[in-house]
C-alpha cells in the first residue's frame, strides 16, 4: 500500500467448515452480533452458508466458508490471525471468561509495550486483543 492510500479500516477474513456455526459461536462466546438478514450469506441451492460478517464495537470480522482443510498444521504457541487493539482490554477479557471462551494466553503485561490476552475459536483461529500499557 502506497503512502497516499486511504485505508481507515480492515477486516480480516478466516476460514470456516461451517460459517454459520462460527458466526453463532462469535456471537455467543465472543460477543459480537451480526444481522440476522443481511449478516449471513447463503450458499447456491442447498448449500450452506459461505460468508458472515461479524461485528463487536469498531470491530469487524468476516467468517468465509472454507471447503478443505485449512488449519491442519502443528502451529506455534506465538502464532495468531488477527490482533485487535481494544480501549479497555481488562473488561473485554473479564466479559470474554464470564461467557466461556478459550483463553489461549491469559492476559499480560507484554515487552512490545502492550497488555493483551490471545482467545482461540471453534476451529482454531486466534485471536489477539489488546491496549497500550
Amino acid at each position: 500500500m502506497s503512502d497516499d492510500a486511504n485505508a481507515v479500516r480492515v477486516a480480516p477474513i478466516l476460514g470456516f467448515r461451517d460459517v454459520r456455526k462460527a458466526a453463532d459461536y462469535y456471537r455467543d462466546t465472543f460477543g459480537f452480533s451480526y444481522d440476522p438478514r443481511t449478516g449471513i450469506l447463503d450458499g447456491v441451492g442447498d448449500e450452506r452458508a459461505v460468508y458472515a460478517i461479524v461485528r463487536r464495537g469498531g470491530v469487524e470480522i468476516h467468517l468465509q466458508i472454507r471447503r478443505r482443510e485449512h488449519m491442519s498444521r502443528e502451529r506455534e504457541s506465538i502464532e495468531s490471525d488477527a490482533y485487535v487493539f481494544v480501549s479497555d482490554v481488562e473488561s473485554l477479557y473479564a466479559d470474554l471468561q464470564r461467557r466461556g471462551a478459550k483463553i489461549y494466553r491469559p492476559l499480560q503485561d507484554e515487552p512490545y509495550g502492550l497488555r493483551d490476552f490471545t482467545v482461540e475459536d471453534l476451529e482454531g483461529h486466534r485471536l489477539a486483543f489488546g491496549a497500550p500499557l
